[in-house]
């Protein structure tokens, strides 16, 4: 059964072949569809893997590294909500939450749910380029204001998740669907 990977933060020069050639050092591809993320018209795209274990391989070796001038963020398309946040992710939230600095209960969660649906790698990428971001004089806001580092990171997020981890971490405030909910 093919697995479904989202990824983003592609440069519009990327086709299709250019990731099958890509994930394919760690497995085998079985389909690319690439698309426009309509909010911020940038191109995304899920890459299906024959099996998890080559999807799992293809996320932890990818996840991060640049193609063509930008850092790719890869996830599991529909993630997986059966599943106990494990000690090693816990860490990573705390991590990422002193380095942003935050300490407040809705932001924290967020964290939390991006490093359970995307992974730890995929979190930290995030966070170590709304640092650099911030480092380089930061990113202002529509009325002129400047986002602080967590502002930075949940902006990048957004369109870098698939539209389900997007839709929970946003929409539900970070709270985990529970019993089917």
């Amino acid at each position: 059964m093919a697995i479904a990977l989202f990824v983003a933060n592609l440069d519009e020069t990327i086709t299709a072949d250019d990731l099958r050639a890509l994930f394919a050092a760690h497995g085998e591809v079985t389909a690319v569809t690439i698309s426009t993320e309509p909010h911020v018209q940038q191109p995304v795209a899920v890459v299906e893997m024959a099996t998890e274990k080559q999807a799992t391989h293809a996320l932890n070796a990818l996840n991060g590294t640049e193609l063509a001038g930008k850092r790719l963020y890869v996830s599991y398309y529909l993630p997986d909500l059966d599943k106990d946040i494990t000690p090693r992710q816990r860490k990573t939230v705390q991590e990422i939450a002193a380095l942003l600095e935050e300490t407040e209960a809705k932001p924290l969660r967020q964290i939390e749910a991006i490093v359970y649906m995307c992974g730890g790698r995929f979190a930290m990428a995030l966070a170590e380029e709304a640092l650099a971001i911030d480092a380089q004089g930061g990113m202002f806001t529509a009325d002129g204001t400047r986002r602080t580092k967590g502002g930075i990171f949940f902006y990048l997020a957004r369109f870098r998740m698939p539209p389900e981890a997007r839709r929970i971490v946003y929409n539900r405030k970070g709270k985990l669907p529970v019993g089917g909910d």
